[in-house]
């Protein structure tokens, strides 16, 4: 009610209406794998949203380890601010321990590195340690507790046994000696006799191998 100088009055209203200020979270996963992502929500039906990266969309793709920050408003103009964070967690180590060159027959063992949640070989294995003894290129995802994986490969070489066989260069009569050999080229030799020689020689009295 207002006055003038006069002691004339008037009268007006007016009706404030106090507003409740929305419900801010943010919804997704806080921990994620290194090099991955994951998308985060405010809660849906506002009028607006003001994301720390800049993006006034609902949702946003988070892949940077940090606190994010948003404001929602409703339609009355009210708003409020929550914030959540983000943390990146390393990939377990991949590496496959064994030899990658064996002779055929030779038994050969390649292990992944112990203590990881799961493991998959290119065979098909879910076992830590596989035999390995057929050439080719073998693969394997290995998986930590917090659901990580990577991957690593290994090529097997299977080499062909060396060609072995006992010659003699000439026919030996009973009771004298001669000498035998065994192929050229070889990177190593070991008679019975004990002699590491490629040729060796012998009487007749006697077997060699």
């Amino acid at each position: 009610t207002v006055t003038d100088a006069n002691g004339c009055t008037s009268s007006c209203t007016k009706t404030l209406i106090t507003g409740t200020p929305p419900v801010c979270s943010i919804t997704g996963n806080t921990s994620i794998c290194n090099g991955s992502s994951t998308q985060w929500c405010a809660p849906s039906g506002l009028s607006g949203y003001l994301w720390s990266t800049g993006a006034t969309t609902q949702c946003i793709t988070v892949s940077i380890a940090g606190t994010y920050t948003v404001t929602v408003t409703d339609a009355g103009g009210c708003s409020s601010t929550c914030s959540l964070t983000l943390s990146l967690v390393t990939a377990p180590t991949c590496s496959i321990a064994g030899k990658s060159s064996i002779c055929v027959g030779e038994p050969n063992q390649w292990c992944a590195p112990a203590g990881l949640s799961s493991y998959l070989w290119s065979t098909g294995s879910t076992t830590q340690c596989i035999n390995a003894s057929v050439a080719g290129t073998y693969t394997v995802t290995v998986t930590n507790a917090s659901g990580c994986t990577s991957s690593c490969t290994k090529s097997l070489v299977v080499n062909a046994l060396p060609s072995c066989q006992i010659t003699w260069s000439s026919a030996i009569c009973q009771g004298n000696s001669g000498q035998i050999c065994a192929p050229a080229g070889a990177a190593s030799y070991l008679w019975s006799t004990g002699a590491t020689t490629q040729c060796i020689t012998i009487n007749t009295t006697n077997d060699y191998t």
